[in-house]
């Protein structure tokens, strides 16, 4: 009998040699595999480390050389992340840049003409008349005029009026001077021309966010902090008998004794139309706040809207009114006043460009060009990642929003940008317009190196006492304590209010 035997040589299907040969050919395509994968993941994490470096850097050096040292790194920044690493550019917030240029032009053409001091010393006589009250009223009154005029810069004309009242009531000027530092920042958010506001809104519409339900949050959410932040403040530090400093200064002839206070303090004349021109700017401030709150008031337009929901037909267009955006409406309504103010107040161009205030706007301007940009371009390359963390940290807390929001602005020293790089990255993760706007006392974080600002060294200049100090490590002066009681004050009003608003 012949046994069949299964073929198990060199060539056949079985054979050990060509089971072996396999075998040690799959393992080299699995090592080689793993390698290329190992190596990808190397050079993932690279790349990201470099991204990181990129974003952090300007940071760096714009709390060194400034806002423009800022703007121009972040600038090279996006360069390097555009033309080396390939990324997707990011998109600068055009509607936002011209809000804060008709803002800042309608600011500087009312300053022009007198009217910035004629509000100026409205509010001293009411200073003067209230002497003891000067922790409360003092505050109060900067928190107004940032709301009425858009911009916290106004306090510098309250600097000198302020102290001079606090310490001829013998009241420490530390104690308002630093207060004023704060709510100056923290008063913006309920500023219906602030250019904070109308950023924060323009990134909100779409999800029914409106300048009605963020006035309906931030004004009470500023207002209430800035009341409860003075009265904790009417306590701080020792009073001036008891400041061995100021005592010191008093002993070596280094500060006059407090003078009794004048009611009427010579000044020079202002120009013959400054009122007018106040009169004009807060009308347009305003109509701002009027169409704001009541959309039917804006004009409507037609938009084709392409319908192709699951349709086999070729898709169709549907013409749908919408009216026109608070982020169009305010630079038209702002640059108007501008307009009035420079024909009836005969104001002439040069005088407006000289005003400080301008480049202040312009450096805001180029921020929005430079920073958003450049965190944009991250965003683009990692949005899925970034949607998951801020996703998870809103999921642990709600309130991480707001210490993300306060070391955004801490880093990039402005609430505009910081909100441009954080809002669309929260919408994104799911979290509600109004928690959001509830938290945006958080934004303030950009003062938490007031002493190395203008305004700080401004306060601390202005105070012969020496009451208010810088601080050994910039963040242990006068400004920290009452920042971080504004902030924490407006968001646990903030949140309660939101609630019963969206």
């Amino acid at each position: 009998m012949v046994q069949i035997v299964p073929c198990t040589g060199v060539f056949g299907a079985g054979s050990p040699s060509r089971q072996v040969a396999r075998g040690g050919h799959h393992d080299n395509l699995t090592k080689a595999a793993f390698e290329s994968l190992g190596s990808e993941n190397e050079l993932t994490v690279f790349k990201v480390v470099v991204e990181i470096l990129l974003f952090l850097l300007p940071l760096a050096l714009g709390a060194r050389y400034g806002p423009f040292g800022l703007i121009g790194a972040s600038a090279v920044s996006v360069f390097i992340m555009v033309e080396v690493l390939r990324l997707q550019p990011g998109t600068a917030p055009i509607a936002a840049i011209f809000i804060i240029l008709s803002v800042i032009s309608a600011t500087a053409a009312m300053t022009a003409a007198g009217g910035m001091d004629w509000l100026v010393r409205m509010a001293a006589k009411a200073l003067r008349r209230h002497p003891k009250q000067i922790p409360i009223i003092g505050p109060l009154l900067v928190w107004l005029f940032t709301v009425m005029s858009g911009t916290g810069n106004i306090t510098f004309a309250l600097i000198p009026i302020l102290y001079e009242v606090s310490y001829s009531a013998k009241i420490r000027p530390e104690r308002v001077l630093a207060t004023a530092n704060a709510v100056c920042q923290l008063a913006l958010m309920a500023s219906p021309v602030a250019a904070v506001s109308y950023v924060f809104i323009q990134m909100t519409e779409s999800q029914g966010n409106s300048l009605g339900k963020t006035l309906a949050v931030t004004v009470p959410a500023s207002l209430i902090a800035t009341v409860l932040m003075s009265l904790v403040m009417t306590r701080y530090g020792k009073n001036l008998e008891d400041d061995p400093e100021y005592q010191r200064r008093l002993a070596a002839g280094e500060v006059e004794p407090p003078p009794e206070l004048a009611d009427d303090v010579e000044a020079e004349p202002l120009p013959p139309r400054a009122a007018w021109s106040a009169y004009i700017f807060v009308g347009g401030v305003i109509v701002g706040c009027i169409l704001g709150f009541f959309e039917k008031l804006r004009p409507t337009y037609s938009v084709a809207v392409i319908d192709d929901s699951g349709s086999l037909d070729a898709p169709v267009a549907h013409m749908v009114e919408r009216h026109v955006s608070m982020s169009t409406m305010i630079p038209i309504t702002m640059f108007a006043v501008v307009g009035l103010i420079m024909i009836i107040c005969k104001v002439k161009t040069p005088k407006v460009i000289g005003q400080p205030i301008v480049g202040t706007g312009l450096i805001a301007a180029l921020l929005l060009l430079a920073t958003p940009v450049m965190a944009g371009t991250i965003l683009n390359a990692h949005m899925e990642s970034i949607k998951s963390f801020v996703g998870s940290a809103i999921g642990v807390s709600v309130l991480l929003f707001a210490v993300i929001l306060f070391v955004l602005a801490a880093l990039i020293q402005s609430q505009v940008a910081s909100l441009t790089i954080l809002i669309p990255a929260s919408v994104i993760a799911g979290l509600g317009v109004g928690p959001m706007t509830g938290m945006l006392g958080a934004a303030s974080g950009n003062n938490l190196l007031a002493s190395m600002g203008g305004l700080g060294q401004a306060c601390i200049m202005t105070d012969k006492t020496g009451s208010t100090k810088q601080g050994s490590i910039l963040i242990n002066g006068s400004f920290t304590v009452p920042m971080l009681l504004g902030v924490v004050f407006s968001i646990a009003v903030g949140m309660v209010v939101q609630m019963f608003v969206f």
